[in-house]
């Protein structure tokens, strides 16, 4: 049996699992992935704090996570947290729970969290490309200058911006809260970033890759389907008027969308939104290989 890794991703969002065996040099198969939705980041923007209930979540799906590693006896292991734990000062809580697990949790910056994506989106990359991640709590922007690799992190993401902006997420998304969304966006990346060049765009993240899903009309994910997924802004605006103009329910049942995101979904679409017009570009790319695979890679050595 050749080498196998095991990673996990502890996101604002979701826990995600990917296993992997290294079957040469520079490549590995991958042997199981796995997503749970746990919402782990629940009130951190308004409170900074780890809430009980959310924990509780984590865990249980990390001991589902524990029994398939342990099935498929795992050499190397790497257990990393993102935004939510970055942003609280009681990540202690999760972290002695999941020592229960024999987990050790990273609490990775947004630099690492950075190095980590382009390291799994990499090989699919030319050299003029801005990678973007937009996850729960906030959104990685990694580029290519000089042979050296750029990062920067800001603390919007679907999950936040829904807590910060969206009163009742049973309801249609009306025109004012998108703009109020988008024109909070707009400024932070106006008083945040400076690009001065055409870029090419690759997304990944859930948001990005849930796009991917709706616009493929995906009944079941499948990765394969979602790599070099192409979306320009027309297609994008279409999908966001779509969700904006239903409710919770209606959205639960939209193809490609996970009922467990259907709330926080929008608040994603208009980040990318707001991104690709402050960038001027009009299309994307969309990957799954984004921090997990960068993780195996890692402890594969590839």
């Amino acid at each position: 049996m050749s080498l196998r890794a095991a990673a996990i991703d502890i996101g604002t969002n979701s826990c995600r699992l990917l296993i992997g065996e290294k079957s040469g040099d520079n490549s590995f198969e991958i042997l199981a992935r796995e997503l749970e939705i746990t919402r782990l980041g629940e009130g951190v923007d308004k409170n900074r704090k780890l809430k009980a209930a959310a924990v509780a979540r984590v865990y249980q799906a990390l001991k589902k996570f524990r029994a398939i590693i342990d099935r498929y006896q795992v050499e190397k292991l790497r257990v990393i947290g993102t935004s939510a734990l970055r942003d609280v000062d009681n990540a202690y809580l999760l972290k002695d729970k999941l020592q229960e697990l024999d987990f050790k949790l990273e609490i990775i910056s947004g630099e690492k969290e950075a190095e980590l994506n382009y390291a799994g989106a990499v090989s699919n990359l030319e050299n003029d490309f801005l990678l973007i991640d937009i996850g729960g709590g906030s959104t990685e922007f990694i580029w290519s200058e000089a042979s050296e690799i750029k990062f920067k992190s800001l603390d919007i993401g679907c999950v936040r911006m829904t807590e910060k902006f969206v009163v009742n997420p049973e309801t249609e998304f009306k025109t004012e809260l998108v703009n109020k969304i988008s024109n909070y966006v707009n400024d932070l990346l106006a008083s945040e970033l400076d690009f001065n060049r055409e870029f090419k765009i690759r997304g990944v993240g859930g948001t990005i890759t849930t796009l991917a899903a709706i616009k493929l009309g995906l009944e079941v994910y499948d990765s394969s389907k979602i790599e070099n997924t192409e979306i320009n802004k027309k297609e994008l605006d279409k999908i966001i008027k779509k969700l904006s103009n239903s409710n919770l329910k209606e959205r639960k049942n939209v193809k490609g969308l996970q009922p467990q995101r259907a709330d926080i979904i929008i608040a994603g679409l208009i980040i990318l939104k707001a991104i690709l017009d402050f960038i001027d570009s009009s299309e994307l790319s969309i990957s799954d290989h984004d921090l997990l695979h960068g993780l195996i890679k890692n402890q594969l050595n590839i």
